[in-house]
């Protein structure tokens, strides 16, 4: 009968298997645990437009600036909240006693994506590249730059607010020609993040593809479609998602389809028409803050439009309460001035120089001695914007009022990936007026004026020589009872007065920018606002609501006014 005992070789034997058991059961676990420290955690996130370049200093879209914005840092950030400016990679600023010169400490021992230093001499290196794109009125994207580094608006119309900026050891010395309020909240934008100095060509153009100091890095990107990775040696806390993919989609029906089907994690700009289906399917909606524009901007180098009175009468034939009611989302509002509320530096005049009087629209055409010429209106197409959800839609309505006067309107619709922004801002005498409007970039009034008013300065400051004239009775309003209606006491916008120059506005935004009460400064634009709308460059329609929509597995995301947010931020479930 066998011994059921093992023998002591049978015993090391068994001893040996399960030893090496044990060690690839660890070598598996611990691979395991590895592969689950690596594994992709990708968020997804749906455009409303697509992206025509990733150089924030070539494309002026908020499209791109988002997309920009989780490559590039800027040296301080907006609050999500208030806007004010934060650290970023500058530590912390001082202001000279005259306010004059401006000096950043930067964070020590970060580098670019590609390895090279951060360094006061790189912020320099970046200062010229803003120039340079200053200087470039070939792109839409040269607005977000003329603020700091072109003479307009300066005293002698030559001397930018930015003069000069200069390394300091581990410092950058910003010197200013004047005070500005405004500076340092201007340089939170994502055109102002910080570009590695040998990803750049001799333009100040990235070489290849944009690299920063970011927490992602860019692996792949045509105009509908981008992806970004984690940067491992980000400075900051490493951010749980690893990956970010950007969809662009126009139409707001597939957007819509792209969450259900659980193509997307979260998309922008809801159409008016899935409010109610995405709500009772459980995804949560967020609003931003009203902080957009929506306006028509009227050609000052048109010879048709150098006579105040057609100006007006755009204004005037326009049923702006019953546009905004039926095109924009529930919570736009009519705008009477180009600021948004939340500023509140209203003043109750300017009612009266936009409010719907079509029977004075008529009546200025006819002393202007205008003939039918035709009038070329610009509108961009397929594309959603936060100020512009329905371009179309909103032109057609804008289209018909103006053609119920007696305005003979020629539609150019252009694709908006086409240049649009490009086309709407060049020089060009036969654009008649052109369908726009933005998301405010940065928390201060001059991140409107200076989009409103310097896109086409060369054109404006023609509309000095404008034609001012009386009108023999002013007519009678018919405006919008929805609109703010103007007080008794308000001006009409026809009387025979001298119409305020382009320069004097330019003059007084300036000396608005250097005032440090804020009760001085509501009293200043408010002065403002009035001007503007006497020289009437442009017409503002609404003050535009967007939201995005968070799909169930979305947990949280960083919603901000200006529609850039942190997506290391972002919480998936």
């Amino acid at each position: 009968m066998g011994t059921n005992k093992l023998s002591r070789r049978e015993v090391l034997s068994l001893s040996a298997v399960l030893s090496a058991g044990l060690a690839l059961s660890a070598c598996s676990s611990s691979a395991e645990t590895e592969e689950a420290e690596q594994q992709v955690v990708e968020f997804r996130f749906t455009n409303a437009a697509k992206v025509s370049s990733l150089d924030v200093a070539l494309s002026g879209t908020i499209e791109t600036a988002r997309i920009s914005a989780q490559i590039l840092e800027p040296l301080v950030i907006a609050d999500i909240n208030t806007g004010e400016p934060q650290a970023g990679l500058a530590t912390d600023w001082s202001l000279s006693d005259d306010k004059k010169k401006v000096t950043f400490t930067l964070r020590e021992g970060i580098e670019f994506q590609n390895g090279s230093p951060f360094d006061a001499a790189a912020v320099v290196t970046n200062v010229e590249r803003w120039k340079k794109a200053a200087a470039d009125d070939t792109s839409n994207a040269h607005v977000a730059y003329l603020q700091l580094f072109s003479g307009l608006g300066s005293e002698d119309g030559k001397t930018p607010l930015v003069t000069d900026c200069t390394a300091e050891g581990n410092t950058v010395v910003f010197t200013l020609s004047r005070p500005s309020s405004s500076f340092i909240r201007a340089l939170t934008q994502p055109a102002y993040g910080i570009a590695a100095p040998n990803s750049l060509d001799s333009e100040g153009h990235f070489i290849d593809s944009p690299v920063g100091t970011g927490a992602y890095v860019l692996k792949s990107w045509d105009q509908t479609h981008a992806e970004l990775e984690r940067h491992e040696q980000y400075w900051a806390e490493l951010p749980r998602i690893t990956k970010i993919t950007f969809y662009a989609e126009p139409n707001e029906t597939k957007r819509y389809f792209r969450l259900m089907n659980d193509q997307t994690d979260v998309y922008d700009l809801v159409g008016l028409n899935h409010y109610v289906d995405l709500a009772k399917a459980g995804n949560l909606i967020q609003p931003r803050d009203p902080y957009a524009i929506s306006f028509i901007s009227i050609n000052g180098e048109n010879e048709i439009f150098k006579d105040v009175r057609m100006r007006q009468a755009v204004a005037f034939a326009l049923s702006r309460g019953a546009i905004v009611r039926n095109l924009y989302p529930q919570g736009s509002q009519v705008a009477n001035d180009f600021l948004p509320s939340l500023f509140m530096m209203k003043e109750d005049q300017t009612s009266t120089f936009y409010s719907q009087k079509t029977d004075q629209a008529k009546e200025l055409l006819k002393a202007a001695g205008y003939k039918n010429e035709p009038v070329e209106f610009y509108y961009p197409t397929d594309v959603s914007l936060a100020a512009l959800p329905q371009p179309e839609a909103i032109y057609a309505a804008i289209a018909a009022d103006l053609v119920k006067v007696g305005f003979n309107i020629v539609p150019k619709p252009i694709e908006w990936n086409e240049g649009y922004l490009d086309k709407i801002t060049s020089p060009d005498a036969k654009r008649g007026l052109a369908l726009n409007g933005f998301v405010g970039s940065y928390r201060d009034p001059n991140a409107f004026y200076s989009r409103v008013l310097a896109t086409t300065s060369e054109v404006i400051s023609s509309l000095s020589d404008a034609i001012v004239a009386a009108q023999d009775e002013p007519v009678e309003a018919d405006a919008d009872p929805e609109e703010v209606q103007p007080s008794p006491s308000a001006p009409s916008s026809s009387q025979a007065e001298p119409t305020v120059t382009y320069q004097q506005i330019l003059d007084k935004i300036r000396e608005a920018d250097q005032l440090t009460s804020i009760d001085e400064r509501r009293e200043a634009y408010q002065k403002i606002n009035l001007q503007v709308a006497q020289l009437m460059p442009a017409v503002p329609l609404a003050y535009p609501v967007s939201s995005v929509v968070l799909g169930k597995n979305t947990g949280y995301f960083p919603l901000s006014a200006t529609g850039i947010s942190n997506f290391s931020e972002v919480e998936l479930r």
